[in-house]
């Protein structure tokens, strides 16, 4: 009986000072517990649970401010940018995940955060974009607007499921063996080009500087290119479907968030995500530009159908910025504004945010898409995109 009564308080001790020790590394950024430069001020473990700290820590830090989108807001728009000076903002961006999770995280966020005043919401065409077979399976099933995240579906359905979930996603975080490894990885990982999740959701997006000073631009531009040409090259995916439902469920699920913001009377600023020019091309080639417009111009008939003052800008024109030479035949040489084809660096994303709330003017890369001026500025970039055909191909030769 003594010897298990010591087990048992050799397994409890034991037990505590993991739990300790991975609270006080923190690798996955859910803490926050003290930070000390070499130790644990970086977590490049933080990427890999960014779906479950970015739940919580948004309740801790309250913001004023919400970003909500995929990769390319998380690692574009930056939380402490001058324009949110005396605001507390969070950056909720999360790679890979559907809009129905970009949008179901923030439906929470709106109703658990009293202070929000403002969402920021990046889009990207592909995330709108639906599989027949899945479009039909909505449209025979029950509308009722149902959580994506299993973590928000237990907590529609009930309040103890939703209270033994959470505390089985944080205890995860601390006693497991995973979160022990995490927390090594963590120490012996301390090093330059480094990605890491900070205090407020923004991604440094570091990994890429080691990438270009090793391989170049050359092996980002070619991975993103032929994975967007693998994914359209797949033909199966539609924007609408008749006249008796002219909206796939992914405007629906947008609209869930317009309704929710004008009820808390939250200011929602929606945004076309910019790509690089070769982005565009590849859509082209793969007979994708056609709808990649009829989006934009379904967009705003559905903003415009639903009666909101949501403002929608377009950055995904053909521009200055988006048209920036790509050292593909060069190794350690970055681009000013974009990390690769469809990931913008944080100077590009100031310039977002600063034409979006300071200037809030068109210009030359932005313009804010209405009913009255969605096809004139098609145009425009039908034509934009033809001058930029000859650099393309000579990109694409030097790529493949």
């Amino acid at each position: 009986m003594r010897y298990l009564s010591t087990l048992l308080t050799s397994l409890f001790i034991t037990l505590i000072l993991i739990g300790g020790f991975n609270w006080f590394i923190d690798p996955f950024g859910m803490y926050w517990s003290p930070q000390i430069k070499g130790i644990n001020i970086i977590k490049p473990e933080a990427e890999t649970r960014s779906r479950i700290t970015k739940a919580y820590r948004v309740n801790d830090i309250q913001p004023h401010v919400l970003i909500v989108g995929n990769s390319r807001v998380e690692m574009g728009l930056d939380p402490k940018h001058d324009i949110f000076e005396g605001k507390r903002v969070y950056n909720q961006g999360m790679p890979g995940a559907r809009l129905s999770m970009q949008i179901d995280y923030a439906l929470d966020v709106i109703e658990n955060v009293p202070s929000l005043e403002k969402i920021i919401l990046g889009i990207d065409f592909l995330d709108f974009l639906i599989d027949p077979n899945e479009l039909n399976e909505q449209l025979n099933s029950n509308k009722t607007h149902q959580p994506y995240h299993d973590r928000l579906l237990s907590k529609s359905n009930s309040p103890i499921d939703y209270s033994l979930n959470s505390l089985k996603e944080k205890q995860s975080l601390i006693f497991s063996l995973d979160a022990l490894s995490a927390s090594l990885k963590t120490i012996f990982n301390q090093k330059p080009n480094i990605s890491t999740i900070n205090q407020l959701g923004f991604n440094t997006a570091d990994s890429y500087k080691d990438i270009i000073k090793n391989e170049g631009v050359n092996a980002l531009f070619k991975q993103k290119l032929t994975w967007l040409n693998d994914r359209t090259k797949q033909d199966i995916w539609i924007i609408v479907t008749d006249n008796n439902f002219p909206f796939s469920p992914k405007f629906e699920q947008l609209g869930h968030l317009i309704k929710a913001s004008n009820e808390k009377n939250i200011e929602l600023t929606i945004f076309i995500n910019p790509y690089h020019v070769s982005y565009l091309h590849t859509l082209k080639d793969n007979g994708y530009w056609n709808k990649f417009n009829h989006w934009k111009m379904t967009l705003v008939e559905y903003l415009a159908m639903i009666k909101n003052e949501t403002t929608l800008w377009d950055f995904s024109s053909t521009n200055r910025f988006t048209r920036e030479h790509a050292p593909i035949t060069k190794v350690n040489e970055t681009m000013a504004w974009f990390w690769e084809p469809a990931h913008y660096r944080k100077e590009f994303g100031n310039y977002l945010l600063d034409t979006m709330f300071i200037d809030k003017a068109s210009n030359d890369f932005a313009k804010q898409l209405t009913k009255e001026n969605t096809n004139k500025i098609i145009t425009k970039e039908n034509n934009e995109l033809l001058l930029s055909e000859p650099s393309w191909k000579t990109l694409k030769s030097q790529l493949y």
